[in-house]
């Protein structure tokens, strides 16, 4: 039976359609992160992620464990690496924190390499196991089907890793559940392999393990599968980030047994009053999308009813994916935030693609133009709709970040002998370092190293009220207000919060005076405030 509609007759259309849209999402990324500065909206956590593949290049263990992002620590620790022997250089943390910006680039944009080769690769699977390059076109969509999916595969945090392995994995499950003869070991082992990285680079990948069920036709190309991608994941990560078997577990435990955000709050699992709100705000952002993953489900279960084949692989797999994407909505609904989706979300084209065939078999008669036509319309309206959604969010956080780089000049003009102090979420340019070091100086050792190679690099103190950890830093070291206001004529403090007792690290015992200036907390010592304002205003 034929699923899609006839091609061009060229061969040459079929050969080069199946690169159009990972060039069209390279182009996209390479834009969106030429648009997104990384001491901007996504300090927290791009920082964290970069300065941990710095401290592993410079030969210090993996710290940051709880995603566990070891893909992604391996990237940034490799290109440092790297980087630091073809620039002659011999201290690898002093050319990573003089060059931090530049690596951040850097490993971005070799993020969105490796996904629009997986995505390249994943067309010509896709093309080859149904015969047609339309079907792998509907596959592509993979990366554009949700803002949140494709915010965060462009910037520098496990996301991005793990959506290449999603989409090249769900490309060998597509091969497996169609193909005429049965899968082979080989195939197997490749999807155990795929699966071990993408769960190394986020947690959130587990869902997808039940999409092995395409393998069934072969006992032991599933049981490869199984033993593959236990034990790579074990190696994987037992070589390089050990701590994801200690405090890393620790974590999941406290998130599996704690309601609150991050392993915190009462015990219990699910704030049923937070629950239900939740998953109904995540659906009603991805209507299309819950509507697609229902759809094949119900095609699915139709088709074994009628035809009573209870393993068929193509049915499974439908049924198997809708499993991953409510699983993944109960996890989210739990802890959450939008993007915890993407590992089910990016499923989307092949779901599309088995859906058009599952819909073909239960209605012979229907025409492959109306079911392609289908799932080809909802294809154009996700990637429009994406990609207008990522122009307007790049739009927005450039101006919120040239707002708060604005600051930084505005604080230097009006006290330029003042002790210039920022925070998190401030989007101060000077402050893109801290957050890095929270996340990975584990040890004194550690931070006097890493101290030593920012004064030998950098002129200027480096100034910290620190978000998480409720202290001052200078230089990444501990440091207190009264020391530093012994040192200074004045102070100058940028925050995102109201600071109070518990936060204000010995500050409001400085007696400062307070403002808001562009909707950032200003605290001043032996400055007026206003004087900050009255330069902002200038600029």
């Amino acid at each position: 039976m034929k699923y899609f509609p006839d091609e061009p007759a060229s061969g040459i259309w079929a050969r080069y359609a199946v690169a159009a849209l990972p060039l069209v999402y390279l182009a996209v990324a390479l834009l969106y992160s030429a648009w997104s500065a990384p001491w901007g909206q996504q300090v927290d956590p791009e920082s964290a992620y970069a300065m941990n593949g710095l401290a592993w290049a410079a030969g210090y263990p993996m710290i940051k464990n709880d995603h566990p992002g070891t893909t992604t620590i391996l990237l940034i620790g490799l290109i440092v690496k790297l980087w630091t022997f073809l620039a002659g250089r011999s201290d690898v943390v002093e050319f990573g924190l003089k060059n931090y910006d530049a690596i951040i680039y850097a490993s971005r944009a070799a993020e969105a390499l490796i996904l629009s080769g997986a995505l390249l690769a994943s067309g010509i699977i896709v093309r080859n196991a149904t015969r047609s390059a339309l079907a792998a076109l509907l596959f592509q969509v993979a990366p554009f089907v949700h803002l949140e999916a494709m915010h965060f595969e462009i910037l520098l945090i496990p996301e991005s890793l793990m959506v290449s392995s999603a989409i090249f994995g769900t490309a060998l499950v597509l091969k497996a559940a169609l193909d005429e003869t049965p899968p082979s070991v080989r195939l197997g082992f490749a999807q155990g392999l795929v699966f071990a990285l993408g769960l190394s680079s986020k947690y959130l990948y587990a869902p997808l393990a039940i999409l092995g069920v395409s393998l069934l036709r072969n006992r032991r190309a599933f049981a490869t599968a199984t033993l593959v991608g236990v034990i790579a994941f074990f190696i994987f990560n037992r070589v390089l980030n050990p701590y994801v078997f200690t405090s890393g577990f620790r974590w999941l435990v406290n998130l599996a047994t704690h309601k609150g955000v991050y392993g915190e709050g009462e015990a219990g699992f699910i704030d049923f009053n937070v629950f239900w709100p939740n998953m109904a705000q995540i659906i009603s952002s991805g209507p299309l999308l819950f509507a697609v993953f229902v759809t094949g489900a119900l095609a699915a279960l139709a088709q074994m009813l009628t035809s009573r084949r209870l393993f068929d692989p193509v049915s499974l797999t439908l049924v198997a994916s809708f499993m991953a994407f409510a699983a993944l909505l109960v996890a989210t609904s739990k802890h959450f935030h939008l993007h915890y989706m993407v590992a089910s979300w990016v499923l989307t084209g092949g779901v599309l693609v088995l859906t058009s065939i599952e819909v073909r078999r239960l209605i012979p008669r229907l025409s492959p133009s109306v079911t392609f036509g289908a799932a080809a319309l909802v294809c154009v309206g996700l990637i429009a709709t994406t990609l207008l959604e990522v122009r307007s969010r790049a739009l927005g956080w450039r101006a919120l970040n040239d707002i708060g780089a604005r600051l930084s000049k505005a604080v230097v003009a009006a006290g330029p002998s003042c002790a210039n102090v920022s925070g998190m979420f401030v989007r101060a340019p000077e402050n893109e370092l801290n957050h890095g070091a929270d996340m990975t100086l584990a040890t004194p050792q550690m931070e006097h190293r890493f101290s030593e190679a920012y004064l030998r690099v950098f002129d200027v103190p480096l100034l910290d009220h620190s978000y998480y950890r409720h202290l001052l830093l200078k230089n990444l070291l501990p440091y207190s207000y009264a020391r530093l206001a012994a040192e200074y004529p004045c102070i100058v403090v940028r925050t995102s919060e109201k600071l109070n007792a518990k936060t204000s690290a010995g500050l409001l015992e400085l007696k400062p005076e307070h403002c808001v200036v562009e909707g950032i907390q200003v605290y001043t010592v032996g400055i007026a405030c206003a004087k900050i304002k009255d330069a902002m205003q200038s600029r």
